[in-house]
């Protein structure tokens, strides 16, 4: 079992919810680890907060030298002491033996990664209540079965060598789950979500979040999985390490209105820009088919919330846009960078 673990939590000015993700860390049964906290700045009460826990975990503060999110990610990374880093948002509350289970299973296991469990809750009078036996890892997964099967055989399709993984990259470069996988204990699996999530540190390798197109960090977990993959290294799915995230109107990636929900969208969708100069694997042909379906499904559903099928929509279009210009940039030498142009805004 790995001796050093290091707990990396990016927050920025959530120091209401970060004091139950600190507690949930206080209640582990395996208690050898440090908490990094990355922080703004000006995050007074969050770091007030976190000397209310000093006497019950071993926490540093890093301030970050760069505003963005997937900064605060890279910087943290940078700055861990550990063999392990669990990734663990500042709305996640982890269960007693989260911690152990993530450790127990590159004990066990021949891996460089590890995903566990993401149960939504609420909190009830500081109490928290999840919400039934629903995941968060699949829940924007469920199509209809006869649709899901229609699509994962023809522009769904996983990378070859991603066949039997609960979170894989479809040939299509869009980040996908087998749900049919959800219900084993451990499968193989790229990265699932950062709220959950482990790597050891020298598979890393120095590895940065790119920060040309991910601003939210829609698919940072999905690029480090990816990165991971191509590099020889295998990564499983543990649905026995569970944390529960709170549902409150917001994440720190990504607040849910419709501008954020459009940014969002374009993240995604440069996914596969990003992807195309590096995986060969990676095809056009089920990329146009995919993109077309998914534009058809959206327009049929504009009549249930138009504002929020429409965001997506323009999502789609703005986010390809903008990644043919990145396309072409490359193909020319030029050194244009997603972020920086005016439709990301």
């Amino acid at each position: 079992m790995p001796q050093q673990v290091t707990v990396l939590i990016p927050s920025a000015g959530r120091a209401h919810l970060i004091e139950h993700a600190l507690d949930g860390l206080r209640a582990q049964n395996f208690t050898d680890f440090e908490v990094l906290l990355v922080l703004r700045s000006n995050d007074v009460e969050t770091v007030e907060v976190a000397e209310r826990f000093n006497k019950h975990l071993d926490i540093r503060i890093l301030f970050q030298k760069s505003p963005g999110f997937m900064d605060a990610y890279n910087e943290g990374m940078c700055a861990s002491n550990g063999e392990v880093i669990i990734f663990l948002d500042d709305d996640a509350v982890p269960e007693p033996n989260c911690i152990k289970e993530h450790l127990l299973t590159y004990e066990r296991s021949n891996v460089s990664g590890v995903s566990g469990d993401v149960i939504p809750a609420y909190l009830v009078n500081g109490v928290l209540k999840p919400i039934d036996t629903s995941s968060d890892v699949v829940s924007f997964y469920q199509e209809p079965k006869m649709l899901r099967s229609f699509s994962d055989k023809l522009w769904n399709r996983p990378l070859e060598g991603q066949e039997n993984y609960l979170a894989y990259i479809s040939k299509a470069g869009y980040s996908k789950k087998n749900v049919q996988l959800m219900h084993q204990e451990i499968t193989n699996s790229l990265l699932c979500m950062g709220a959950n999530t482990s790597v050891l540190t020298s598979a890393l390798k120095n590895f940065q979040i790119p920060t040309s197109f991910l601003k939210r960090g829609i698919a940072n977990e999905q690029v480090l999985g990816w990165k991971l993959w191509k590099n020889g290294h295998t990564m499983v799915f543990n649905s026995r390490a569970k944390v529960y995230h709170i549902r409150h109107g917001e994440t720190l990636s990504r607040f849910l209105n419709v501008k954020n929900i459009f940014q969002a969208t374009m993240e995604n969708e440069l996914l596969f820009y990003y992807l195309l100069s590096r995986e060969e694997k990676i095809s056009k042909m089920h990329r146009v088919v995919s993109l077309l379906f998914n534009s058809l499904v959206h327009i049929k559903k504009i009549g249930e919330n138009w504002r929020y099928e429409m965001a997506i929509l323009r999502g789609i279009l703005l986010g390809n846009m903008i990644g043919l210009k990145w396309l072409i940039s490359r193909e020319i030498g030029g050194s244009y960078v997603p972020m920086q142009d005016t439709l990301f805004k």
